[in-house]
């Protein structure tokens, strides 16, 4: 596996799951903006152990399914650990291949994981190919220009403009910012 020095250091995991980050996010509340609806197929890509991925489990029920998909088996065996619903799918991978078929997502989540991924192209292209004709993309990431230095270095990171580039370059007709604090943005998008 090629190193990539924008990836986050699994052996930092335990950030990914603390009450702090928890308190910060609040994900049911957060994900309740999305309109998401039991029975739907969501992709996280970059699940880490799960932050967003049991919130997401909850919200699609026992009828829907969540693709957990991360280049590192190391935080997928964190999240197998915290014994997941069976809607919960594990997939390991090397980003920006997303190893799903064509149409059978409704709606993919990337939280600050945008940036990790080379080259961004062949991302967006693939989530072009595995979203629905009617789903939707949502981006959560760092701002280059945060309050705070937490997070990836500045130099990493992507403007939500530029996400909104890649989105629309590959084929997502709607695409904007959504959303946005002192540190962090969202992209939304729909075909």
């Amino acid at each position: 596996m090629p190193h990539n020095d924008k990836r986050f250091d699994p052996q930092h995991q335990h950030r990914l799951l603390n009450a702090q980050r928890q308190s910060q996010w609040d994900p049911p509340r957060f994900l309740a903006r999305f309109g998401l609806t039991p029975g739907q197929s969501v992709l996280e890509v970059g699940s880490g152990p799960g932050f967003w991925t049991f919130p997401l489990a909850e919200i699609v029920g026992a009828t829907g399914q969540v693709w957990a998909v991360d280049v590192s088996q190391e935080l997928l065996d964190a999240l197998a650990e915290r014994n997941p619903p069976p809607q919960i799918r594990l997939l390991h991978g090397e980003l920006p291949k997303i190893a799903l078929p064509d149409a059978s997502i409704d709606w993919a989540w990337l939280a600050f994981v945008f940036h990790e991924v080379e080259p961004p192209e062949q991302l967006v292209s693939e989530l072009r190919r595995v979203v629905r004709a009617n789903g939707r993309v949502a981006v959560l990431d760092w701002r280059p220009d945060a309050e705070t230095e937490a997070g990836p270095r500045r130099a990493h990171r992507v403007s939500p403009d530029q996400v909104i580039t890649f989105l629309q370059a590959a084929g997502f007709a709607r695409a904007a910012q959504t959303w946005q604090d002192a540190n962090n943005y969202l992209v939304e998008a729909g075909q």
